[in-house]
């Protein structure tokens, strides 16, 4: 009695039962649940009769798996299933109160586990089925009666279904991955995202169709579509020619190649040529480190595009040209930002035959320009009126230029950079500001002085740190690579 009245006057007793009670939220339920109710009767009483907390369900220890669902009462459940056992034969009669199911497994044991559920879960919200391995399973159409009425998420992994579902209309995010490009069609996935007009997110992992059954007229709105990703071996634009992409949605496309069974340049244009909604764009990002990546940002929405070769500097020659003058396909005269990282294909005797002069003529509103280990000259070259057959001042509103140098051989380019300053102020196109970054002292310091002469602003500094690639402003998270794919 002593020591309950000692425990009862103690500081964290004082705690109100409503604001110890969410203790929880803050730490790892699953392995500290248990422990909190042991601390003492008063926290026992609390942490059990807040019905919440014990939803969760992993369905491996039948007792835990009982004393789980006597404390969660009504509430909605979260399961998690691996291997079938006699702790899922106690939730199959709780179905109704699903909010969320994850399966697990190798495609036998996922197949016996979907069986178990033929019924309709009205309030389930968050759909997961993951095979592992490399066999793909076939999920019967009966899943839950076909009806997924309250379903926000749905996540199938190694699992194809003829996505019989009719009613999604709850639907926000849909993540398809690792089944044989031929194990669903166009037309199905169409059918798919006709029933759920509020998706926001679509992700297709190695799931892509090569060809398409759908009639070329049939075009599938997604008026609330914020994100689609595909990751894929062969890019190509079947399924894109049918949707119609909302402007302000970001695209990202990744892809990647290796072999000699298919020549790079079949690939980069053929994968944008329907993405014309993708206009005004005003930052673009190209980085050649390996293949190509490619960022394009605007108001109307955003493209991130992603290729990897197995040879990636016979790539960077190719697409120093391939890649810039797709550019073209959009509209690029609003663009006010370039960034460009390690590219290093040789410099053309013409200037003006170069991608490089090709898509940068386009740019007439193009203020900075970002050049990160770039071995070649091409786009100070370019810049040059005086490298062209025609004289043109090349990006007239072109105001700052800024130079990341990682190497003593990419120091060379400072003189193509000052007589490219000369002349465009010979010409009134003067640029403010210049901006050089290097590791070492690898520009002679007169050259500094002589660059003050045409450029009120020049700055020289040393910084053994590496930049990123990725220096566009805005949404830098989005384009990064997603781990788990």
């Amino acid at each position: 009695m002593t020591r309950s009245i000692k425990n009862t006057f103690a500081p964290i007793n004082r705690i109100p039962p409503e604001v110890l009670s969410l203790i929880p939220d803050y730490r790892d339920v699953e392995r500290d649940l248990v422990t909190l109710t042991h601390v003492c009767c008063a926290w026992r009483e609390i942490f059990i009769s807040r019905a919440s907390l014990w939803t969760s369900l992993d369905c491996i220890n039948p007792d835990r798996t009982g004393v789980y669902v006597q404390r969660s009462r009504g509430a909605p459940l979260e399961i998690c299933l691996d291997v079938p056992d006699d702790a899922l034969l106690m939730t199959l009669p709780l179905i109704g109160r699903l909010k969320a199911l994850k399966l697990l497994g190798f495609s036998q044991d996922v197949l016996r586990l979907t069986e178990h559920f033929s019924s309709p879960a009205p309030l389930l919200e968050k759909l997961e089925i993951d095979v592992l391995g490399y066999y793909p399973a076939a999920v019967k159409n009966t899943l839950f009666d076909g009806n997924l009425s309250s379903l926000r998420e749905l996540s199938l992994q190694g699992v194809f279904t003829n996505l019989p579902w009719q009613n999604l209309s709850n639907l926000t995010t849909f993540d398809f991955r690792r089944v044989p490009s031929d194990a669903v069609s166009v037309t199905q996935l169409l059918d798919l995202f006709w029933r759920a007009p509020l998706l926001r997110e679509i992700k297709l992992g190695e799931s892509l169709p090569s060809s398409s059954d759908a009639p070329t007229e049939r075009v599938v709105s997604l008026p609330h579509l914020r994100l689609l990703r595909i990751y894929t071996k062969s890019m190509h634009s079947t399924l894109l020619n049918h949707l119609h992409i909302p402007t302000g949605a970001l695209m990202t496309l990744e892809f990647w190649f290796g072999g000699e069974s298919s020549p790079i340049p079949y690939f980069l244009p053929r994968s944008i040529d329907n993405l014309n909604n993708i206009s005004h764009i005003t930052s673009i990002n190209l980085d050649f480190r390996s293949g190509v990546a490619m960022r394009l940002k605007g108001p109307s929405g955003g493209l991130y595009m992603f290729g990897t070769w197995d040879d990636a500097n016979s790539a960077r020659n190719i697409l120093d040209c391939r890649i810039l003058r797709s550019l073209k396909k959009f509209h690029i005269s609003t663009t006010e930002r370039l960034a460009i990282a390690q590219c290093d294909a040789p410099v053309r005797s013409k200037t003006e035959n170069s991608g490089a002069y090709q898509t940068l003529h386009l740019m007439n509103n193009l203020r900075t320009l970002v050049l990160t280990d770039c071995l070649n000259h091409s786009f100070i070259f370019a810049l040059n009126p005086d490298r062209n057959a025609s004289n043109m001042v090349v990006c007239p509103e072109l105001e700052e230029v800024v130079l990341h140098i990682r190497e003593q051989r990419e120091g060379s380019c400072i003189d193509g950079l000052l007589e490219m300053a000369k002349e465009r102020a010979s010409r009134g196109a003067k640029l403010s500001t210049v901006v050089i970054v290097c590791p070492r002292e690898y520009i002679p310091v007169e050259k500094v002085f002589d660059l003050r002469s045409y450029v009120p602003y020049v700055d020289y500094r040393l910084d053994d740190t590496t930049p990123r690639w990725d220096i566009l402003p805005g949404e830098a998270d989005e384009a990064s690579y997603d781990g788990d794919w």
